[in-house]
C-alpha cells in the first residue's frame, strides 16, 4: 500500500493559489514529508494527544516525565525557526493524577482533557477494589490563562473511560471503553443542544467495527473524519485511517498509507491549518509513542505576499448564495488564506469591503455588499480572529473594476476586499 490519495488532495486543497495540484518526486508519487517533530519534545517517555493554538504557536501535549508517577499535559511555544521549545508543566490544568488528551478549539478558547483527579466517578471492580474512571474536563481560555478545569456532566462522564475528546462546533468526539478494556474502545459523540449535552452514542459503520477504534477528529469544515483503528488490513497495530462525511453517513473509509502508517502503532491524528501540517502520533520501535509531524511541501504564501507588498488584496473568488449574503462552501478555501495570515500576524488589524457588480438597484445593492463584508468577518471570527481586529464597509456598485453588466464584468466586480489598517 502507498500514501492515501485522498490525503494528498486534502492537503493541496488547503493551501491556495500554487501553480500544480502535486508537488512530485521523480517516480512521480506525492511528495508528504514525515519526520519527528522539531525541537525538544520528544523524550524516551511517552508524547500523546497534540494538539495547537489556532496561532499554531503553542504546541499542548501530554506526557508522563516527572517523579510523581502520572501523566501531565505541557506546553511547548514555536521558536522563529520552526522548531520548538523545552517544554514545561502547564499546573493550572495538571493535578495530583492522570490528565491526558488535552484539545483546543478552533477559536482557541475551550480546551478539553481527560482526567482522573479527584471528583472523577468511581467504578466498583470485579475484584471488589474500587477504581477511578477517566473523565472529560473543560477549561476556559480568558485572554491570559487557563480556567481550572470543571468536568463535563452526566451523560458525557461515566463509570467507563473517557478520553481523546475533540469539538467541532456543537458536536463533541470522544473514546470511550470499560475500565481497564481498551481493547472495546470506540468513538462516541454528543451535541450540546438546548443548554445540554445529548446522550452519546456510537459512530456508526464503518467508523466502529468490532475492532478498536479510537482519537477520532474532523477537519475544519466537518466534511473529513480522522480516526485510528487495529482493523485487519493496516501495517500493523493501530493504523491512521480518514472518511468522507456524507450528511449523517461515513464514506470512502480508507488507509492513510505510508509514509504516515508504519509496522508500528499510530494514533491521533490533527491537522493544523495555519502550518497546513499533520500532527500525529507513532509508537517508535522499542520505544513509546513520539509525536510526529507530516506535511507537503512548503508553497509560496501569495496572499501573504500581496499583503506585504500592497497592504491589500482583493478575492473574486470569495462567493455568495445568489442576492444573498451566504456564503458558499467553496469560499472556505480562499477565506481560509486569510484567517492564516491573520493568525500569523496577530499585531494586524483589516478592513473587509463588500463590492458588487451592476445590475440590480443601488439601494439594495449596498445593503447588499454591507452584510456580505460582515459574513465574511463573522466567518473569519468563526475561525478564531478576535472581532475587534476586524471592520467592514459595503462599497455595493460604486468601485467597479469593469464598466458592464455581461456576466464576466460582473463576475469580477463581485469581489471582497482586504485592506491591513495602520494599528
Amino acid at each position: 500500500m502507498s500514501i492515501c490519495l485522498s490525503l494528498v488532495y486534502f492537503l493541496f486543497s488547503s493551501i491556495l493559489f500554487t501553480s500544480s495540484l502535486f508537488s512530485q518526486t521523480r517516480d512521480n508519487d506525492p511528495v508528504l514529508l514525515v519526520a519527528p517533530i522539531q525541537g525538544p519534545i520528544n523524550t524516551e517517555f511517552q508524547e500523546f494527544g497534540p494538539t495547537m493554538t489556532p496561532d499554531a504557536k503553542t504546541l499542548y501535549f501530554y506526557s508522563k516525565r516527572s517523579n510523581r508517577g502520572y501523566t501531565e499535559i505541557f506546553k511547548s511555544e514555536r521558536n522563529k525557526d520552526g522548531t520548538w521549545d523545552f517544554p514545561e508543566e502547564v499546573s493550572v490544568l495538571n493535578s495530583a493524577f492522570d490528565d491526558q488528551s488535552p484539545f483546543i478549539s478552533r477559536d482557541g478558547k475551550t480546551l478539553l482533557l481527560s482526567s482522573n483527579r479527584d471528583g472523577a466517578i468511581e467504578v466498583m471492580l470485579p475484584d471488589g477494589k474500587v477504581g477511578i474512571s477517566r473523565d472529560l474536563y473543560v477549561s476556559n481560555w480568558d485572554g491570559k490563562v487557563w480556567s481550572t478545569p470543571v468536568a463535563l456532566p452526566s451523560p458525557i462522564n461515566t463509570e467507563e473511560i473517557e478520553e481523546n475528546p475533540h469539538l467541532l462546533g456543537d458536536t463533541l468526539l470522544f473514546t470511550r471503553y470499560p475500565f481497564g478494556k481498551p481493547n472495546l474502545a470506540k468513538v462516541f459523540y454528543s451535541q450540546f443542544q438546548n443548554g445540554q449535552w445529548s446522550n452519546p452514542k456510537p459512530l456508526p459503520s464503518p467508523i466502529n467495527d468490532s475492532h478498536a477504534t479510537i482519537a477520532a477528529a474532523f477537519n475544519d469544515d466537518g466534511k473529513i473524519l480522522f480516526f485510528a483503528s487495529n482493523r485487519p488490513g493496516g501495517y500493523g497495530g493501530f493504523d491512521l485511517y480518514m472518511a468522507k462525511i456524507e450528511g449523517e453517513k461515513f464514506t470512502d473509509v480508507e488507509n492513510l498509507g505510508a509514509p504516515i502508517n508504519s509496522s508500528e502503532d499510530e494514533a491521533y491524528i490533527v491537522f493544523q491549518q495555519v502550518k497546513k501540517t499533520f500532527l500525529f502520533c507513532r509508537r517508535v520501535e522499542g520505544k513509546s509513542f513520539d509525536i510526529f509531524t507530516a506535511s507537503v511541501p512548503k508553497q509560496e504564501n501569495i496572499v501573504q505576499k500581496k499583503l506585504e507588498e500592497t497592504k491589500k488584496i482583493s478575492l473574486d473568488s470569495v462567493y455568495f448564495e445568489r442576492a444573498s449574503s451566504v456564503l458558499k462552501p467553496e469560499s472556505s478555501a480562499p477565506l481560509d488564506s486569510i484567517v492564516d495570515y491573520l493568525h500569523e500576524n496577530s499585531d494586524k488589524k483589516m478592513k473587509i469591503i463588500g463590492h458588487t457588480d451592476l445590475t440590480g438597484t443601488f439601494e439594495d445593492n449596498m445593503i447588499l455588499s454591507k452584510d456580505r463584508a460582515e459574513s465574511v468577518k463573522q466567518y473569519l471570527v468563526s475561525k478564531g480572529v478576535e472581532p475587534k481586529r476586524l471592520v467592514t464597509e459595503g462599497k455595493g456598485p460604486t468601485q467597479p473594476v469593469v464598466q458592464g453588466t455581461d456576466e464576466e464584468s460582473s463576475k469580477k466586480n463581485r469581489r471582497t476586499e482586504f485592506v491591513l489598517l495602520n494599528p
